[in-house]
């Protein structure tokens, strides 16, 4: 998610509703699950604050911070091992990095009739060629995990939206070391026969690098426009269809087009800035015109940004 994940962790990014995690945060309490535990690693005290704003009033929120990156697998255990994931009954897992609103009820219930140790939720597949395809055998056991390709003709390939089922048999065999759950929890359980898998109703959305990003909050503004109460827009600016982020100033006379200005953009008078994300310290000059690009400015130590080093990182879609 470079440049943008420079300024924010890409669970923090805004998006119409809430950051990205928000979706995540939401989905486990409407499960009916009091407690929730977010790893953080990457400008973890942003993340935490951001996870603390946006959790439902009644989830309980606490944080494993991990002082180098351990991966799911290993990010699991280390809650674990700090007591932050309790003793009894299967853990919820879900990315906090998509887009989601899933029914996980036939998840937890299959959870509950057999004896996997790990249960994914799973979705028609909405992009093989781009994402890996998991397919299953008549007993709903996972047969297969493909990377990304083209379906062979007999082929009914899922696709794993990041929530599954964990079993506290599965997570109890974890090492405390960075791992994926690939190899550390779905190959165990799949050679035993207790990795199952479970067709889930609902919408999932990637949010996995800056065209991701721009895509799904168009699909998630639809016509409107979405304005944080702190930001200045001049009464005469023109939006259509942006996300207007927190301590934003737009001047008079600019027009934003399917765009997200965050985080203490910038826009000058009578700018134009189309189809483009601005997140951070960015300035555009009145008058100016940008179209299609990606412009960030990272806070640095002691409170600087990063234009005092000339360092703003643009990039075109």
């Amino acid at each position: 998610m470079q440049p943008l994940s420079d300024v924010l962790p890409k669970p923090a990014l805004p998006v119409p509703g809430g950051p990205v995690v928000s979706w995540a945060l939401r989905l486990v309490a409407q499960c009916g699950i009091p407690n929730a535990v977010l790893n953080s690693w990457w400008l973890a005290q942003t993340m935490e604050q951001t996870a603390i704003e946006a959790a439902p009033q009644e989830l309980s929120l606490c944080f494993s911070r991990e002082e180098h990156l351990m991966d799911t697998g290993g990010g699991l255990a280390l809650a674990r091992d700090r007591g932050l994931l309790g003793t009894d009954g299967p853990v919820l897992v879900v990315n906090g990095d998509g887009i989601l609103n899933l029914d996980l009820e036939g998840m937890f219930r299959r959870h509950r009739e057999t004896d996997d140790l790990i249960t994914l939720g799973l979705l028609p597949h909405l992009g093989p060629k781009r994402w890996s395809r998991v397919l299953l055998d008549r007993d709903d056991l996972v047969s297969a995990i493909l990377p990304p390709g083209t379906p062979a003709a007999d082929e009914v390939p899922l696709l794993y939206p990041g929530v599954m089922l964990i079993a506290r048999e599965a997570l109890e065999t974890l090492e405390t070391t960075p791992s994926g759950v690939a190899s550390t929890l779905w190959a165990p359980a799949r050679k035993q026969a207790r990795l199952g898998g479970v067709l889930v109703t609902g919408h999932w959305r990637e949010v996995g690098a800056p065209e991701d990003y721009l895509e799904a909050t168009m699909v998630l503004l639809g016509d409107r426009n979405d304005l944080d109460s702190s930001a200045r827009v001049a009464p005469d600016a023109m939006l259509q269809r942006t996300l207007v982020g927190p301590e934003v100033t737009i001047g008079r006379d600019a027009v934003i087009g399917r765009s997200i200005i965050s985080h203490g953009a910038m826009i000058g008078a009578g700018a134009r800035v189309i189809r483009s994300v601005l997140l951070g310290d960015v300035r555009v000059e009145a008058g100016e015109t940008v179209t299609d690009e990606v412009r960030t400015c990272a806070p640095l130590k002691g409170g600087r940004s990063a234009t005092d080093h000339s360092r703003s990182s643009t990039g075109a879609f």
